[in-house]
């Protein structure tokens, strides 16, 4: 994670779109989070930048959202309610527990069936027709369901810097990442532990 919020909202270490949803609050074990998708415009913002979307579906769902606010309003409540969820599952699976499924089984139960893929850019996406607001929450909740389907479930690591929190597949061969990204928090956790190193000894 960054300290910059606008830096932070692009960055995405979690290997997986849902972990890297559950990392859109900065800082989230600190007294002061940062939130990184405070209002409907952002969850586009950030679909886009992750690619759940294509540049068409996004258009048409900031153009809904425009005309019916208070369902986009209802919408970033949701996915607050989801990615507190997946804090809890992922906590869960680390600490060797079991997850409570049926929060994420009534959200499954809520969905269509997983549409067509269709090609955007180099990548490929869920082709979804904008038409619900909801649909940017849709690839999150796929995203869950094939890591707690697979052998992901039990590589969860969350960042061991002071104070970050983020989530990600450790796929280290012996699991013994430490950090969301070694460049950031790594070297910031580094240079924080030689300081209080250097003042013990004082």
């Amino acid at each position: 994670m960054s300290r910059d919020p606008a830096r932070a909202a692009t960055q995405f270490f979690g290997g997986r779109v849902c972990l890297d949803f559950a990392n859109t609050l900065d800082w989230r074990l600190t007294p002061d989070p940062v939130e990184l998708i405070p209002d409907y415009a952002a969850l586009l913002s950030w679909s886009a930048r992750r690619g759940t979307m294509s540049a068409e579906t996004v258009a048409c769902l900031r153009t809904r959202s425009a005309r019916k606010n208070a369902e986009a309003i209802g919408t970033i409540k949701k996915a607050y309610e989801l990615r507190a969820h997946i804090w809890k599952a992922a906590d869960a699976l680390r600490n060797g527990g079991s997850v409570e499924l049926d929060a994420f089984n009534a959200m499954l139960s809520r969905l269509p069936s997983q549409p067509n893929l269709t090609q955007y850019g180099t990548q490929y996406v869920f082709d979804l027709d904008g038409t619900e607001l909801e649909q940017p929450l849709w690839p999150v909740l796929w995203s869950l369901s094939a890591v707690l389907a697979s052998e992901d479930a039990i590589r969860l690591g969350c960042c061991q810097a002071q104070g970050c929190g983020w989530f990600f597949v450790d796929e280290s061969p012996n699991r013994s990442r430490l950090w969301c990204s070694s460049e950031v928090c790594g070297n910031r956790e580094r240079a924080r532990r030689a300081y209080a190193k250097r003042r013990s000894r004082i």
